[in-house]
């Protein structure tokens, strides 16, 4: 199997997973997690996409996956810190609308989906060359 079959493969995993985590923030927040059901829903949709041509051979597949795997790292990465500071926030002064454990969720999710967005990215670039080679 081919290089770009197997990228494209974990760009699959990549939307179904961001969709995935954006069901669960909303199941475990409720409408709060309105912008990580957003996040996920049409990052998953991307990176499904993504798969697809790059499946079929299509060098803008790749273009597109890596792309925003990149752009959902920095994203992640700053939604993750504010939700930490915000965690921190809210275990020195429990009084308000929001729980720690809400919030805590709301880390652990956007924290996950962070981690799988820089695995996305690494394996991109660490493959770039030889997909660009393969694909047209």
């Amino acid at each position: 199997m081919t290089i770009h079959k197997q990228i494209s493969y974990l760009y699959a995993f990549f939307g179904a997973f961001l969709i995935a985590c954006g069901f669960v923030a909303v199941d475990v927040a409720g409408t709060q997690a309105q912008t990580a059901l957003i996040t996920g829903a049409i990052g998953g949709l991307l990176a499904l996409t993504a798969g697809h041509f790059l499946n079929r051979g299509k060098r803008l597949g790749f273009i597109l996956g890596a792309a925003e795997a990149g752009l959902l790292t920095v994203l992640l990465f700053w939604r993750a810190g504010a939700y930490f500071i915000k965690l921190l926030e809210l275990v020195k002064n429990t009084e308000g609308a929001d729980t720690p454990q809400t919030a805590g969720m709301a880390f652990l999710v956007t924290t996950a989906m962070l981690v799988v967005a820089l695995l996305t990215l690494a394996v991109s670039v660490m493959f770039a060359k030889q997909v660009l080679g393969e694909t047209k």
